[in-house]
């Protein structure tokens, strides 16, 4: 009998091998609910909500990985022992440009380490860099759909109440040195991500969604960014499609 991952309970063979990566419960539900076809739960444990489904004839998973890094890492490591292979994050973030607004997109080229997690892997020298493939996959569907993207560097990190609206003090003097490199936004799971799929040698990708402007306090209603995810959603999906069939004409 194949060994069942402590924390999301699968063994091999009980997930599909292309998942997306909420951070967010509802937002895996969400997804098997409004995207997938012939779904089936696989399990509910602590924050890792897993389904199967198809999508565009191909099969496609979906796992929450909760708040923050740890949670993050926790669910690639075991999604990667029970053979999974494409993973892209679908998530929010705040963005640190004038120029992209609540609900813009943004697909991600690599992320500031600025998380904890991923120090424990390795030093911090060792970047945190999106899968070219999944961020060329990710394009591509975005060109399909006719949908404006950002595109480039993100910042990662795990204290959420110290750079954004709702933190103590004068967050937006925290994260100008981050505005001024550059980096488009901040989010909370990527760069683990990242380095954990380099490390793994499994490919890994983010799309994110702009819930607020960090530096012009800007922010979308509940229906704007939903109608934005919902896009993200779209094009992340159909970015494992092609992934697959990539592999398929590989072979």
């Amino acid at each position: 009998m194949e060994q069942i991952q402590y924390h999301i309970r699968c063994k091999k063979g009980e997930v599909h091998n292309a998942v997306l990566l909420p951070g967010d419960i509802e937002r895996a539900d969400y997804i098997e609910t409004k995207f997938f076809r012939n779904s089936k739960k696989i399990i509910e444990n602590r924050e890792f909500h897993i389904y199967n489904g198809s999508y565009e004839n191909k099969s496609v998973a979906v796992c929450s990985t909760g708040i923050g890094c740890m949670s993050a890492a926790v669910a690639i490591e075991e999604l990667t022992n029970i053979g999974c292979k494409h993973f892209i994050r679908v998530g929010t973030c705040g963005s640190l440009s004038p120029e992209i607004n609540p609900g813009d997109i943004i697909i991600v080229t690599g992320a500031v380490r600025g998380d904890g997690a991923s120090k424990e892997y390795i030093p911090i020298e060792y970047p945190a860099v999106a899968d070219y493939r999944i961020i060329t996959a990710l394009q591509n569907r975005a060109k399909k759909k006719n949908t404006d993207y950002s595109i480039g560097i993100i910042r990662t990190h795990d204290a959420f109440y110290m750079e954004s609206p709702f933190a103590f003090g004068d967050y937006k003097k925290r994260v100008a040195i981050w505005a001024e490199a550059g980096v488009l936004a901040i989010e909370n799971e990527s760069s683990t991500l990242f380095v954990i799929g380099s490390l793994r040698k499994v490919q890994v990708g983010a799309i994110l969604v702009v819930a607020g402007n960090l530096i012009t306090g800007k922010k979308g209603t509940k229906d704007e960014l939903q109608k934005s995810i919902d896009k993200a959603i779209t094009i992340a999906s159909g970015a494992l499609v092609d992934l697959q069939k990539g592999e398929e004409k590989k072979i």
